[in-house]
């Protein structure tokens, strides 16, 4: 199973520089604000703003910047069954790319972090979890360049929808008439680029909101459930447990342990 060895968010100002080394442990880098130079083995590689770089164990990095910056990392090891879960860890070779989701990204990324600093009742599989959507994310959005990019620009729009409308009633007949097309096309579009459909997606968003609200605000279940778009707490659990791996109950008292 994936393990963390560490997970942080760093704001850097002024002048930053770091040698290069092998890393020992594989590395997820996240900039969220300004921009580095990172060099990868020979290469010189350019961070800014929605960028992520994973670099496997042994990789020679360093890096600089001459500017105020920030960035989000985890170190983690994995086991020979991981490796085999997506291309991105089977090549063992770096990868960078551009989310375009950004946003969701790097609140998963957020949670993440709280969940390996919690480590409260479930945390380690949690964070297994969540690691592994990140890198599947990356994953997609490498792998997008062979995807027509009206394909793309449809499955953007459906994201951008579904987040700004989470809390509401969304039906599968909402986004055909979003893009014109049906809705069996657009569920198949959307599973096509993301790997889940718009409905899995959008569970996906209100538990990560539901998450933000139990960490942030002293808020009932049941307030957290309609908050999010439940049309009730018996589905909210369900829901619950079968993203997190866990109940609404179980994760607010690790919340609270």
């Amino acid at each position: 199973m994936i393990k963390l060895h560490s997970c942080y968010a760093k704001d850097f100002h002024g002048k930053w520089e770091m040698g290069k080394s092998a890393t020992q442990f594989h590395i997820l880098l996240v900039v969220t604000k300004g921009k580095i130079i990172y060099y990868v083995n020979e290469e010189s590689v350019l961070l800014q703003k929605g960028d992520v770089l994973f670099m496997p164990a042994g990789t020679v990095r360093g890096g600089i910047s001459s500017e105020e910056h920030q960035r989000y990392a985890t170190h983690f090891t994995l086991d020979d069954n991981d490796r085999m879960l997506l291309p991105l860890l089977a090549e063992n070779r770096y990868c960078k790319t551009t989310i375009s989701g950004f946003e969701y990204f790097k609140q998963r990324f957020m949670l993440l972090k709280h969940h390996w600093l919690m480590r409260g009742p479930y945390s380690e599989p949690t964070c297994y979890a969540i690691l592994l959507e990140l890198l599947s994310i990356i994953n997609y959005e490498r792998d997008n360049w062979k995807l027509p990019a009206k394909k793309i620009e449809m499955t953007e729009d459906i994201k951008t929808y579904l987040l700004d409308h989470y809390k509401d009633s969304v039906s599968l007949d909402d986004l055909a008439e979003l893009t014109g097309r049906t809705p069996n096309h657009v569920s198949h579009l959307f599973k096509s680029v993301t790997g889940l459909s718009p409905i899995d997606y959008l569970h996906h968003v209100r538990i990560v909101k539901a998450k933000e609200l139990m960490i942030d605000k002293m808020m009932s279940i049941s307030e957290i459930a309609e908050e999010t778009g439940f049309c009730d707490q018996a589905y909210f659990n369900r829901v619950f447990k079968k993203v997190t791996g866990c109940s609404p109950t179980a994760f607010m008292k690790g919340r609270t342990g």
